[in-house]
């Protein structure tokens, strides 16, 4: 997998860790709510992928939890994003040498 592809696939991880602890907050009120968790994995050929899982029974959210779930989501989504504009920037910069 090239820069592009995992950095791409950090954004998409760190989106479905977001959406998921999104999910649990505001549903936490919810009688007998099973909370979500994202389990990421990083891929053979690099970058990283992020599955949801559901409790398997009611438990409770903690919203300090969620919050710092989301905290290390947005920083994630962040440094994926930038590989991504180096990359980018390095691909159009070789294609103007060698074009």
């Amino acid at each position: 997998m090239d820069s592009l592809g995992i950095a791409l696939s950090g954004m998409q991880s760190a989106g479905v860790r977001v959406a998921v602890s999104a999910h649990n907050v505001a549903n936490m009120l919810t009688e007998d709510f099973r909370p979500q968790r994202a389990v990421q994995t990083s891929l053979p050929g690099g970058g990283a992928e992020a599955r949801v899982q559901q409790a398997e029974r009611p438990a409770p959210v903690s919203v300090a939890r969620e919050v710092v779930g989301q905290v290390q989501a947005s920083v994630q989504y962040d440094a994926s994003a930038r590989v991504f504009a180096v990359g980018a920037q390095m691909k159009g910069s070789l294609i103007d040498l060698l074009g």
